[in-house]
């Protein structure tokens, strides 16, 4: 990445390294900045679509990232591994470096733990375990004429019966696209159409 301002081509080509490497990739340290300018120019000047695009593409690398940091962390607390090996940028030295320490603090409680002589077991009640609250926003309505599928393979950019532009979508990926439009990806096996209740 030079020092021009990222493109949408750029981003899904990062986004596809993340994925498909087990170690981050290399960034420039102010990939974030320069994300961050990219998000704003879409949102002022293109269409809704293609901010929406460049945003969930976006959302895709910093989540690839952030798993990368959290294993590397895990790993760090038993061997000598150095921020400097990893290609973090600046904002993620600092959660590597906290999440290395949770995992730290976690492991001296335990072993002091099973390092205790116990006389006697202590008579513990057991918790209930905590219930999630019903998040609002995983209750979905699929607006009339739209369905909800399941990406099983790789669909390439492409208008929509509703004349809006849709994808790329990636493998996983659950998005609301039109009934027609749904219709054909299943019946070419790139998506499976989800049942919302």
């Amino acid at each position: 990445m030079s020092d021009e301002a990222l493109t949408f081509s750029e981003l899904r080509k990062i986004m596809k390294k993340e994925k498909r490497q087990q170690d981050l990739s290399q960034l420039e340290n102010n990939f974030f900045i320069k994300s961050g300018q990219y998000l704003q120019r879409k949102k002022n000047s293109a269409p809704e679509r293609e901010y929406k695009n460049a945003k969930r593409v976006l959302d895709k690398i910093i989540e690839y990232r952030r798993s990368k940091i959290v294993k590397n962390a895990k790993i760090a607390v038993k061997s000598s591994v150095r921020t400097s090996d990893l290609n973090l940028l600046p904002r993620e030295q600092q959660l590597f470096l906290e999440v290395k320490e949770i995992f730290q603090e976690y492991i001296e409680e335990i072993d002091e733990v099973l390092d205790q002589e116990i006389t006697e077991i202590p008579d513990i009640e057991q918790e209930e375990p905590v219930k999630e609250e019903e998040n609002e926003e995983d209750v979905e309505e699929i607006k009339e004429g739209y369905d909800k599928v399941k990406i099983v393979s790789d669909v390439p950019e492409f208008m929509g019966t509703d004349l809006e532009s849709y994808g790329p979508f990636d493998e996983g990926e659950k998005v609301e696209i039109p009934e027609d439009n749904a219709e054909i990806l299943v019946n070419r096996g790139n998506a499976e159409k989800i049942k919302v209740d």
